[in-house]
């Protein structure tokens, strides 16, 4: 199974999680959540998620590139094979990566979830025109 880390700004991965929980049930211990907010100690951020990845495969989604959540992210794992780095995500993304981590590599997985968040983007008052 695809080891998932989630890192953001404040609770947003938190919530998002526990959000996904409603829709569809997993074991929430299997899922590693990091936020980058406020005081906390960034190296130490980064040594846990180094601790955290697993050479099985490991999907981390962040929030926004070029943030704290992606920086060190992709600097703590860079070089590392088996890592994929996602920025932007949302909950459709989370639950794909929920809903597939056991059947699918983590390049597999990356690519299945960057299309479910892909197609999960529109403007809806278009759409319905």
């Amino acid at each position: 199974m695809v080891k998932l880390i989630l890192v953001t700004h404040g609770n947003m991965a938190k919530a998002l999680l526990h959000t996904a929980a409603k829709i569809y049930p997993f074991d929430k211990k299997s899922v590693d959540v990091f936020s980058v907010s406020g005081r906390v100690d960034l190296q130490r951020v980064a040594a846990r998620i180094k601790k955290k990845v697993s050479p099985e495969g490991t999907l981390i989604m962040v929030d926004v590139f070029g943030g704290t959540a992606c920086n060190i992210s992709a600097g703590v794992t860079h070089g590392m094979k088996n890592v994929n780095v996602l920025c932007g995500f949302n909950l459709n993304m989370l639950l794909a990566a929920l809903g597939n981590r056991d059947k699918l590599s983590a390049e597999e997985l990356a690519a299945k979830v960057l299309e479910s968040g892909s197609k999960s983007i529109f403007n809806v008052t278009e759409k319905l025109k």
